[in-house]
């Protein structure tokens, strides 16, 4: 099938085959079928605005398979298999029976209609422990040796597992040293390039944190938990570990979330922080689920924000996806690609600076430190 004679929604299951999944055989497998399946593809135009995306239709089969449907398609998912049947052809191809779930199962149309993804991917911490502790360290009124306190403000919080950022250990290459060895869960990431931030000795010291979104996640719902699970990739058994690690610490380290809007309602919860704490509001691939409009209202409060108190916002995005966000160019002129840029904005004194701290793997990776 020629690609003109596709309708959108097969173009969107293929350019995440192309792009997104390449290198997961799995979904890149699922994803070119519904590519040239438009009875599949069109799957998306029953999900609400803004999630008719292809990560809806695999997390809505794959939610279904971890509340224990029984499918032999479960033998493909590294989630629920311990030794996951490998793609192949013919008996060894997932496609059909992933098809019948996809059009016929009750459960899957449910979850079109009525969910929303929701990757809150806690390997994106490996990125914000450095950033976080270089804002801590700088801070006005941090002393020598003794960072400035923190009140964490994370902007799409999901179920807050990005806000537990202290209580994760790190490390960083194979023969890095360990960061937080005692947690239960350790994020792996690479450094690329040249360049290294200033890795602290202990993680900074969080003196609060809360959570705003949209529709915040209840880990302590079984449902609620195992969609966080579902909008993970199956071929990614180390992602499926970090969120299933980090929900059952959510369990006894729940961060305060609130519903509300991410321009409307940040500025109530920055007021919040304590005085002797420095505000930092966190945002990692959420704002380029807003407008143009929204990216630039929420510039403004912050702008608003910053004539009460010295504040900061730390966020990761995609550049081309977030016009209207401040992201300073790369500093060697390269132009911007797929990668994600991290980028600390800070506002001291009223005046505001903005720093592009590094591009980085969406999900934490690898980094490339560029501040």
């Amino acid at each position: 099938m020629d690609g003109q004679d596709r309708s959108w929604s097969q173009q969107l299951f293929q350019g995440f085959a192309d792009e997104a999944v390449r290198k997961l055989p799995l979904y890149r497998r699922l994803c070119e079928g519904a590519a040239g399946d438009r009875e599949v593809a069109d799957r998306l135009l029953v999900a609400r605005t803004g999630q008719q995306i292809p990560n809806l239709l695999l997390a809505a089969v794959h939610d279904v398979l971890l509340t224990g449907e029984p499918s032999p398609l479960a033998d493909w998912y590294g989630s629920i298999a311990p030794h996951p049947r490998p793609v192949g052809l013919g008996e060894d191809d997932p496609w059909t029976l992933f098809r019948d779930l996809a059009l016929h199962h009750p459960g899957v149309d449910e979850r079109l209609r009525t969910r929303a993804t929701q990757t809150n991917e806690v390997g994106r911490c490996a990125a914000l422990l450095p950033a976080l502790a270089g804002v801590a360290a700088s801070a006005p009124g941090a002393r020598p040796h003794e960072a400035r306190p923190l009140g964490l403000v994370e902007v799409g919080a999901s179920a807050g597992l990005n806000l537990l950022v202290d209580r994760y250990g790190y490390r960083y290459g194979p023969d890095g040293p360990e960061i937080n060895p005692s947690s239960p869960l350790t994020l792996h990431s690479t450094f690329r390039g040249n360049r290294r931030p200033s890795l602290p000795i202990e993680v900074p010291h969080v003196e609060s944190r809360v959570g705003l979104d949209l529709h915040p996640v209840d880990v302590s719902d079984p449902a609620q938990a195992r969609w966080l699970v579902a909008c993970q990739w199956p071929d990614q058994p180390d992602r499926i570990h970090r969120a299933r690690t980090a929900i059952a610490l959510a369990h006894t380290e729940k961060p305060e979330l609130v519903t509300g809007d991410a321009v409307a309602d940040v500025g109530d919860l920055v007021v919040r922080v304590a005085q002797f704490a420095l505000p930092v509001v966190v945002s990692t691939w959420v704002l380029s689920y807003l407008d143009d409009v929204g990216r630039q209202a929420l510039m403004v409060e912050l702008d608003h924000l910053a004539a009460i108190r010295d504040l900061t916002l730390l966020f990761a995005e995609q550049p081309i996806l977030v016009t209207g966000l401040p992201i300073p160019p790369r500093p060697d002129g390269r132009p911007d690609g797929p990668e994600t840029a991290l980028v600390r904005v800070d506002w001291r004194s009223g005046a505001r600076t903005e720093r592009r701290l590094a591009d980085m793997h969406p999900h934490g990776t690898w980094i490339e430190w560029l501040d």
